[in-house]
């Protein structure tokens, strides 16, 4: 393609170089046609007012004639001279010109050029030269030949340069897809090698890289959550088969049958969070954009989970700040999910507090969003703990003698998320957690 606009490009250079060229040459033809109508007119009719010396001259100029020249010398007082100048000029209208004193007409005679001159004197007449003009056509020639030879020279200069050229530049590119040949879901730590420079095939490695990157994380978030999922799934499920073993491997009293159901029936309520909690954070990955979507009031939502979680843990302690205000707290997003985000989130803080006081803050940020402010006094998070919290079926060291799946906080970051929030945790062992989820505002 780019030997074919080279070629193009060139033949559109050398067509318009040979053609004003030409075109002077041309008219450079006539103005010497016309030097030699007056060379003749001055030779025949302007001796007496020369000196020798310049009548020599003007006659060894005369004597060197043009290529094929022919030459009529007209005067005016010929009878029937319109007459004869019809058989040399080819246009009437030049005719009447050239009588009329025009001082100059250029036309083509028979494959030459031809100029007819108005020569004033002591008897007017009128000279006609005509030649042809071998050295120009001869030049053109030649221009012609030279410029299809550099045309066709430059076009195979231009196409086996522009192979080699093109070859060293598709070289990185040819790496890099030999390079991400070899890259699989199995050897994913491999990376491009980074081209230097700043260019756009650098800036190609550098995001390749960076995007085997992601998928590396989202690989071993990927592993990581189904070693997890399996291990907790395997527990209520290993302690359910033991317990009906044990009822049927001999003859119980009906109290020991009782607490084998009751331990039945609390793993399997265990597995039945499990696996709702699995089935919701695995729904968080669909296309949010499906959703429907509504306006939300803040503040009604939360007194009415505080209101459940009431019911849940009698003791627990919940406060609203503020209850009522004349500022509306809504956002835009879908209810139900954003509920159960809140719903985790509260229910953490409640069920880690061991009945000690709750509070739920929220107010606008600096920018206009809306901050709620999820603060309890309960076992707090270890420090080191904070950046694998959020991560499904991670459970602090100091949980242990708290029901839970570890999946509520993953799945209420993902919900955030999705609301185009963000989720924070801040945290001290033995004093406490506050959590900070900033919404937007209802459109």
């Amino acid at each position: 393609m780019f030997t074919q606009l080279t070629f193009f490009v060139l033949l559109i250079t050398f067509t318009l170089v040979y053609l004003i060229t030409s075109t002077r040459s041309y008219s450079s033809f006539y103005d010497q046609l016309w030097e030699r109508a007056i060379l003749i007119a001055q030779v025949n009719f302007s001796r007496s007012a020369v000196s020798e010396v310049v009548y020599r001259h003007l006659l060894d100029n005369y004597q060197s004639s043009m290529h094929e020249e022919k030459s009529y010398i007209f005067e005016m007082t010929l009878p029937r001279l319109a007459d004869s100048l019809r058989t040399i000029l080819p246009h009437e209208r030049d005719v009447r010109q050239l009588m009329a004193g025009k001082q100059r007409i250029e036309f083509e005679r028979d494959g030459h050029q031809a100029v007819a001159i108005y020569y004033p004197g002591t008897r007017n007449h009128i000279v006609i030269v005509s030649a042809y003009d071998e050295q120009g056509t001869e030049n053109m020639r030649n221009l012609r030949e030279l410029l299809i030879i550099i045309l066709i020279l430059s076009t195979l200069i231009v196409f086996f340069t522009g192979r080699v050229y093109a070859k060293r530049v598709m070289e990185p590119v040819r790496r890099i897809i030999d390079n991400v040949k070899s890259i699989t879901a199995s050897n994913l730590k491999r990376s491009l090698r980074e081209e230097r420079g700043n260019d756009e095939l650098s800036e190609l490695s550098r995001t390749f890289n960076q995007m085997i990157e992601r998928l590396r994380t989202a690989f071993d978030m990927q592993n990581s959550f189904i070693r997890n999922a399996s291990h907790e799934l395997r527990n209520p499920l290993a302690a359910i088969l033991g317990e009906t073993e044990l009822a049927l491997n001999k003859p119980r009293s009906q109290q020991e049958y009782v607490e084998t159901l009751n331990t039945i029936l609390e793993e399997s309520e265990r597995l039945n969070f499990m696996m709702r909690d699995l089935l919701m954070l695995a729904q968080t990955d669909f296309d949010f954009s499906r959703v429907r979507r509504e306006t939300i009031a803040l503040i009604p939502l939360l007194r009415e989970i505080a209101e459940e979680l009431q019911r849940v843990y009698p003791e627990a302690q919940i406060e609203i700040v503020p209850e009522e205000t004349p500022r509306v707290f809504e956002t835009t997003g879908a209810l139900s999910i954003l509920r159960l985000a809140l719903l985790n989130l509260m229910g953490n803080a409640v069920k880690f507090s061991d009945g000690k006081p709750v509070q739920v803050r929220l107010h606008f940020t600096r920018n206009g969003r809306i901050e709620i402010e999820i603060v309890d006094h309960g076992i707090g998070i270890p420090h080191g703990e904070l950046r694998h919290i959020a991560q499904p079926f991670y459970r602090g060291i100091n949980t242990s003698g708290y029901k839970g799946t570890g999946i509520g906080l993953a799945l209420a970051k993902r919900i955030v998320e999705l609301h185009n929030g963000r989720l924070d945790i801040e945290s001290k062992i033995d004093e406490g957690t506050k959590v900070t989820i900033r919404l937007n505002r209802a459109e």
